[in-house]
């Protein structure tokens, strides 16, 4: 863990689970807040995720809309599906309302929920994506360490009432977070 903690940026994929209902994830993590990649919505369909320090960027694809908008009036959600087809919604970094969507590009918060699984005992030797590591067993789940190199974690699956089964890849590869242009954003703060 302080292995990974110390790289400069990393990719996490894999699913996560909150309340009985599983999550997509595939997000590229760089060491100074950026963040961007895909997380399945538990409502239907796909996020676009982007973060740098202080904004968050999301961007539905059209199954996310049409889930969003299924309770509206038909002509309300038409209007609102034109409207944000294509647009990202920007955010600030701090929103509470965002901050479960976007809290796996807290690399330090992800890090040390995982950090906190106690009683590790070291198992069989094994390989993941052609890369030999060492199994690492806990009274929660399993977690997949390099023996060469660095001893970055590679993946991670848990059991319990949130587990995730995360895999963890491209570290200390550069990771470039290009924000939205403005065009490309609807910005609820300039709605009133």
């Amino acid at each position: 863990m302080t292995a990974l903690r110390g790289a400069s940026t990393f990719t996490v994929s894999g699913t996560t689970t909150r309340q009985g209902i599983p999550t997509q994830v595939n997000l590229s993590i760089g060491g100074t807040g950026g963040c961007k990649g895909t997380i399945s919505a538990r409502s239907g369909g796909t996020i676009d995720v982007v973060r740098t320090r202080d904004h968050s960027f999301l961007r539905g694809d059209e199954a996310y809309m049409l889930a969003q908008t299924k309770d509206m009036p038909e002509d309300e959600a038409s209007r609102a599906r034109k409207e944000m087809s294509g647009r990202w919604m920007r955010t600030k970094a701090s929103d509470p309302a965002m901050k479960a969507l976007t809290a796996l590009c807290d690399r330090d918060g992800l890090l040390k929920e995982i950090y906190s699984i106690p009683d590790a005992e070291k198992g069989a030797l094994t390989k993941i994506d052609g890369q030999e590591a060492v199994t690492i067993n806990t009274t929660r789940g399993v977690f997949l360490v390099a023996t060469k190199g660095e001893p970055f974690l590679l993946k991670v699956t848990t059991s319990g009432p949130n587990p995730f089964d995360l895999t963890f890849a491209g570290i200390n590869k550069p990771v470039q977070v290009d924000v939205p242009a403005d065009k490309d954003v609807n910005d609820p703060d300039d709605n009133g």
